[in-house]
């Protein structure tokens, strides 16, 4: 976790993954931040390229991305 960056920003994660070789490879930066009680899921750290999801919606992908790893359930 880091700090906030920006106002009514209270949670910030970044996270550095790998690009498919597919797609050329190299490295992005997925950032999950909580802004005015939403959750956002942005790739490159970009508004335009990510996503505001709910509550709801963010405990959602959690299970899904837990569920791919094959050490739960979704």
């Amino acid at each position: 976790m880091t700090a906030p960056q920006h106002p009514g920003e209270i949670y910030r994660a970044d996270l550095e993954a790998r690009r498919p070789a597919e797609t050329g490879g190299g490295m992005c930066t997925l950032i999950v931040r909580r802004v005015n009680d939403r959750v956002q899921l942005l790739h490159h750290g970009v508004l335009s390229t990510g996503a505001e999801l709910t509550d709801d919606e963010a405990s959602e992908v959690a299970g899904y991305l837990t569920g791919a790893t094959g050490t739960g359930q979704a």
